[in-house]
Order: C-alpha cells, then structure tokens, then sequence
C-alpha cells in the first residue's frame, strides 16, 4: 500500500504537481490497490502566508506543520501526509505512538512525520524504501500489518460506505 501510494506522489512531484490535501479520505481502494485522488484541495484555501490549520477537508494530523502555518505547499509536505496515512492505515488515527506502528513500519513513518521538512525522504526515496521492506518481508506493506486487524475506524468508515451505496436509488433511466 504505502509503496504504491508514494509512487504516486513521486509521479506527481516529477510533474510539478504537489496534493497539497493528502489524508485517509484522498485515497481510494480498487482491485489493483489504493489509489490518491482530490489533488489540490488546500490551494482554495488562501494565499501563501495564510494559516491553513482548521480548514474543514483537510485532516488536521496530515497536514505539514510548515503548510498549517501559512507555508506554501511542497512535495516534502505531501510526504509528511504520507505518514500521517500510513499511520492511519496502520492504526487508526495520525499521529500513533511509535510503539503502536508495526515494526516494518516506524522507521519510515518517524522520517515521513518529521516536524524539519529536511528530515522527510523525498517520495521515489520513500517508495523504493517501502517497496525494499515489503520484499525483505516477502509482504507488501499492508499485508505486513495483516496480523493485526483493521482498526475499528477503518472497519466502520468501510461499513458506512458500503451501506450507503447499496441504499442509494440507482438513477432512472430517461424515458
């Protein structure tokens, strides 16, 4: 999951394009693995220089500190998020303790969640350092946290969605 997801962003970033609004709901899940939608969300927000924390789509833990303090959006922004969603995936909410993350994990969550974006790996760094644990483990990275169960957020966000699109009327089609 995480190794997919960063090379996404990688792709992005060789492109001059930064998410700029990454979080657990940016990120869809399909047969070939998951996927990060709503680019750009934060660039609505305001100008470079205005605080950006309290916005209501973006996810308080996933947003950079140096971007929630008015800073312009950047790749190494995108990667703190990353983190943040890897966490979350992990564990069901942001910001976990390390001891809480799984093993194969924490190292890069910890770079990723860096408060001096210098810190943070750069994306194609982080993909090809996930996608390295996944083969020493012989498991991608989700698969990695299989042995623990899926946090009961996650589990009940999972359940609403599809509840919801099984109630939904389908439309009707023209006459």
């Amino acid at each position: 999951m995480g190794s997919s997801l960063a090379a996404g962003l990688a792709a992005a970033h060789a492109k001059g394009v930064v998410h700029a609004g990454l979080s657990p709901s940016a990120v869809f899940l399909s047969t070939e693995g998951p996927r990060v939608g709503s680019f750009g969300a934060v660039r609505a927000v305001g100008p470079d220089g205005e605080a950006r924390d309290g916005v209501p789509w973006l996810t308080a833990g996933c947003v950079a500190p140096e971007q929630a303090a008015g800073g312009r959006p950047r790749p190494l922004g995108d990667v703190h998020a990353l983190g943040a969603v890897l966490a979350f995936a992990a564990t069901g909410h942001t910001a976990p303790e390390c001891d809480e993350l799984p093993a194969s994990l924490r190292a890069a969550v910890a770079a990723c969640l860096s408060r001096d974006p210098a810190r943070r790996p750069r994306a194609a760094e982080l993909a090809h350092r996930l996608t390295s644990t996944a083969v020493a483990s012989q498991a991608t990275v989700l698969d990695a946290t299989a042995a623990l169960p899926l946090p009961a957020g996650i589990i009940a966000a999972l359940a609403r969605q599809s509840a919801s699109v099984l109630a939904a009327d389908p439309p009707l089609a023209p006459r």
